[in-house]
């Protein structure tokens, strides 16, 4: 039973920083910076009075930059950040800022230097909208010395409401960089239900990464290239998970009960995240991938899709790809360590974006760093490769089921395919996404372990999508005949 096991409310933020001090190790995490978490109805609402109770007594009629993106959000038949403009009205001074066009908005340097200019200067900040205007107010506040940052989430999109960290874009690679923890986050469970199903569902694929990140993680501090691995946060986020093929039915249809467990498991693992000091705990080839495709659409000038969406199907094949990883050692495959030109190999793979070379230039550095910890290991990492059996029950619960992962998909009618993305994923950019996304950044993951044995040629990728293709039908079969 974990520390968390008590816990009956995970909004209830004073139990949880009480658990994770009775838990294993508490002075390895990172403290829990956010004060007040919210998810009830009609929470939008509430805004003016967490803005006061964050700002020193008497300090008169205090400014409040309001950060919004340029999609309009309806709360019935009222604009929501009008509603909010409005109220905050009544007792500050607002100065509103709208980023991007309707539908184009990415947390680049652009977009964060127009917010932290908007934003400098203020007494507090209000971000009202998806996870990129939340990302985009993390980092504006904090560059603006850390001014009050209250955040209105308005769907259960991603999980980077209530985490510490921001995924931004530069040279064309996303990157995760520190940013802040918000002091408050109200999920207003009111407009999330009534959100567009795609956000939700694409927020319901995000989950997914729970049961195939850890994984990657663990290995990573196995093989010596991260030394964040820690039980706790894992042990919160699986506590509050529960079964989501068992809660998750009906959320494509906005029920208000698995819209709720949705926004609260999803805050919980930005929390985790947070008190992790790292993402990877969250993020590992299923998040590649989603970057990867990400990469891919901004090169083309396409639109970027759902984060969430690609995780979630992008989860399937990452679990695939530790069913394959434990078919081949099992079966005596021989290990037969690759030769040739990595920089040559990773500049070629992403050349495809940007034909410049600075992208590949910018992969390659990262992927260096972590080629030359791996070679730098204090045992060879292939080593783990010698018992199969010894590696899984070292694994545990933290063992992919890929299976498992497609049924729950299936359940919440999420994206479960790769044609659930979009016309623009096309076989052959999702193909180069999976087959690739090692390169990308300096992340170990079940991938690395792969080629690192050899065992990630082109006649691997795709038996790892094979694998991944067959947890699909068979989820979908099953709801056929549910």
């Amino acid at each position: 039973m974990s520390a968390f096991s008590r816990i009956a409310d995970p909004t209830d933020l004073e139990a949880v920083r009480a658990a994770i001090a009775d838990a294993e190790r508490p002075e390895d995490l990172v403290p829990l910076g956010l004060r007040t978490l919210v998810i009830a109805p009609d929470v939008a609402s509430l805004a003016p009075a967490h803005v006061r109770a964050l700002l020193p007594e008497g300090a008169g009629r205090a400014s409040v930059a309001l950060l919004v993106d340029a999609t309009r959000i309806l709360s019935g038949e009222t604009d929501l950040k009008e509603t909010v403009h409005r109220a905050l009205e009544e007792e500050f001074v607002v100065v509103p800022t709208v980023l991007g066009e309707p539908g184009h908005l990415h947390v680049d340097d652009a977009a964060l230097d127009g917010a932290t200019a908007a934003v400098t200067g203020a007494d507090a900040v209000v971000a009202v909208g998806s996870g990129t205007i939340s990302d985009i107010a993390k980092v504006a506040s904090a560059r603006a010395g850390g001014i009050p940052l209250v955040i209105v989430q308005t769907a259960a999109s991603v999980d980077g409401f209530t985490d510490n960290v921001s995924v931004v874009l530069r040279s064309g690679a996303k990157r995760t960089i520190d940013s802040r923890w918000p002091d408050v986050v109200l999920a207003d469970t009111t407009v999330i239900a009534t959100a567009p199903v795609e956000l939700n569902a694409s927020g319901f694929g995000e989950l997914q990464s729970l049961f195939t990140a850890p994984a990657d993680w663990w290995l990573a501090a196995q093989v010596g290239t991260d030394t964040t691995f820690h039980t706790t946060p894992r042990d919160l986020l699986l506590e509050f998970a529960g079964d989501p093929a068992e809660w998750g039915a009906g959320l494509g249809e906005g029920r208000a009960r698995p819209v709720e467990q949705l926004t609260r498991v999803l805050a919980i693992r930005g929390i985790g995240t947070g008190i992790a000091g790292s993402t990877a705990c969250l993020s590992g080839v299923e998040h590649l991938v989603s970057h990867m495709l990400d990469m891919n659409a901004v090169a083309r000038g396409a639109d970027v899709g759902l984060h969430g969406a690609q995780v979630g199907v992008a989860s399937v094949v990452a679990a695939a790809a530790w069913d394959h990883l434990f078919a081949q050692a099992r079966a005596g495959r021989a290990v037969v360590p690759p030769v040739g030109d990595e920089e040559a190999t990773v500049r070629a793979a992403f050349a495809v974006c940007d034909p410049s070379g600075a992208l590949g230039a910018e992969c390659w550095r990262d992927y260096s760093a972590k080629r030359a910890a791996w070679a730098a290991a204090p045992a060879d990492p292939l080593d783990l490769l010698a018992d199969p059996a010894a590696l899984e029950q070292r694994l545990g619960a933290m063992r992919p089921d890929r299976e498992a992962i497609a049924r729950a998909l299936a359940v919440a009618g999420a994206p479960l395919r790769r044609e659930d993305l979009g016309a623009h994923v096309t076989p052959e950019i999702w193909r180069w996404a999976v087959a690739n996304c090692l390169y990308m950044r300096n992340r170990v993951t079940v991938i690395d372990l792969l080629a690192a044995a050899g065992w990630w040629t082109a006649a691997d990728v795709d038996a790892v999508l094979a694998l991944a293709d067959d947890a699909v039908r068979a989820a979908v079969a099953a709801e056929v005949t549910a």
